[in-house]
Formats: structure tokens, sequence, C-alpha cells
């Protein structure tokens, strides 16, 4: 019996020791706030179902989202599509080709266009995609669809 009382008296010496011990590490551990990613602005909030912008002040940042790295020639309020090429090589264009509902405007961004009728945008960069423009869709087509399309 006294070999028994004294192994247990020794266990809860040891048992005190170590919590003693836990104790102390827990004193010396610093707790560092988790770090939390910054939230980006959504860039893109005011879609509508057709990923268009219909708040935009012009249609090259109404139709933003499809334009990819296209950028915006603000001289001649021109979009260019393809940067690896100084021109087209055919047509000597270095700025896409817009289409609306099938009719062709040229290297100049559609006047009066309401945002609110675009339905669908193609973005036409490769060789065969944009073959049936021929050499004015050699820098890249704009296709944008509409409402308004005559069938």
């Amino acid at each position: 019996m006294r070999l028994l009382l004294v192994f247990i008296f020794v266990l809860s010496i040891s048992a005190n020791s170590y919590a003693q011990q836990d104790t102390i590490s827990l004193k010396e551990v610093t707790v560092k706030k988790k770090r939390t990613k910054k939230k980006k602005s959504n860039q893109f909030s005011n879609l509508n179902l057709y990923k268009v912008d219909v708040h935009a002040p012009n249609l090259f940042q109404a139709i933003r989202k499809h334009l990819g790295n296209a950028r915006l020639d603000k001289d001649a309020n021109k979009v260019v599509l393809l940067m690896d090429r100084i021109y087209a090589p055919t047509s000597g264009s270095k700025y896409a080709l817009w289409v609306v509902d099938g009719d062709i405007y040229g290297d100049a961004m559609p006047p009066g266009l309401d945002f609110n009728s675009i339905r669908k945008v193609r973005v036409l960069k490769t060789v065969l995609e944009t073959s049936k423009y021929g050499f004015r869709g050699a820098s890249g087509v704009i296709e944008i669809t509409t409402t308004n399309k005559q069938n």
C-alpha cells in the first residue's frame, strides 16, 4: 500500500512539473493576427447579363470585359487589338474593324449605339476568324450583335 502511495505521489509531482512547463511555454508564445487579403475592387461591377457596362462613358469601356488586353488609341479614338503587330501587312491599318449586326463601320467606333441593346460581343483576332472580312479585318474584328438586328 505504501508503495502505491509513493508511486501516486511521484506521479502527481511529475504531472505538476509538466503542467508548469506548459504554462511557461504558453507565456512565451506570441499570437499573430491572421493576414487577410484585400479584396480588389470589382471594376466590372456594373455589368449586365451580357457582360456590358451600360453606365460606361463610351463603347470601348462598355465592352471592356470582352476586349482583353486591347487598348484605346485616344488620339484617333480607335481600338488596337493586336499589340504584336505595328500595322496589318495587307491593309496598312493597326486598328480593329467594327462590325455591328453585319454592317461594317470601319476602324472608327460606331456612334450612337445603345449599350442596353448589345447582346453579344465577339473579338476576332486570328487569320482564320477574320478571313471573311478580307484585308480590312487583318488587324482584328470586333463583332457586336444587338437586339435591333434585322434577320
